[in-house]
């Protein structure tokens, strides 16, 4: 396939409007832009598949979380690049699948429990140099409470799906204004979820807070998991359609 060819295939993995999936600040300023880029070289190399793009996601970052533990300094900045080069990478997985129409209910699940196992790896680092930093436990609790608020939203969430109860609105809103995408965006912002979680991670590590990052998710987490399965058990609650 040409480059421009290429280049309009994988146009939409970038676009944000109509795209629930993609409100995510730092994944629009970042992550799927540098996907984008990335596979505008690479997109079109037979034998790399989205699964391996995954793979390196993983590779990338366990070294990240492993430069994190080394502490700050240099070693802050490179957790820093290899966090956010996983990040890109992640964005790029599901994009070249869509691109090639070759996505799967496997790869599908493996990027998802990855990104489950990732967000635990990175918030239990953080813990450890915070509680390094401060000899303070709390820190310990509240990356607790940021990785069960993430598995908790994602499990009723999904629990919901299985019975058919998921009322979500549909991905695809062409008439959907740009006021209210811009307040979509913001929303996920401070739900601190998803691909913005890097955003904090980054900001937490360059300054020398991971307490900062650790707080910010422990407190946020918390509060969408409770609002989250509140809203989930209403969708349960409704009376099945005929």
């Amino acid at each position: 396939m040409s480059f421009k060819d290429r280049y309009h295939g994988l146009l939409p993995g970038i676009r944000v409007k109509g795209n629930i999936d993609n409100y995510d600040f730092w994944g629009i300023v970042f992550g799927r832009p540098v996907a984008f880029l990335m596979l505008l070289v690479i997109g079109d190399v037979r034998w790399l598949t989205p699964n391996m793009l995954t793979h390196v996601s993983n590779l990338l970052l366990v070294g990240g979380v492993a430069a994190v533990l080394m502490g700050p300094g240099p070693w802050a900045i490179a957790a820093v690049i290899l966090l956010n080069l996983s990040a890109a990478f992640d964005c790029a997985d599901g994009q070249l699948a869509r691109y090639r129409k070759s996505g799967s209910l496997f790869g599908s699940y493996y990027d998802k429990v990855s990104d489950h196992f990732g967000t635990a790896l990175i918030f239990s680092a953080l813990a450890w140099v915070a509680f390094e930093k401060t000899q303070q436990p709390v820190y310990f609790l509240l990356a607790i409470a940021a990785i069960s608020g993430n598995l908790i939203v994602g499990y009723v969430k999904w629990i919901t799906a299985a019975h058919n109860r998921l009322d979500d609105k549909p991905d695809h809103d062409p008439n959907q204004s740009n006021f209210k995408t811009i307040l979509l965006i913001l929303r996920r912002a401070l739900e601190f979820r998803d691909t913005d979680v890097y955003l904090w991670v980054t900001i937490g590590l360059i300054f020398n807070l991971p307490e900062l990052t650790l707080i910010l998710m422990g407190v946020s987490q918390t509060i969408v998991a409770i609002i989250s399965t509140i809203y989930r058990g209403m969708q349960m609650a409704k009376p099945e359609k005929p």
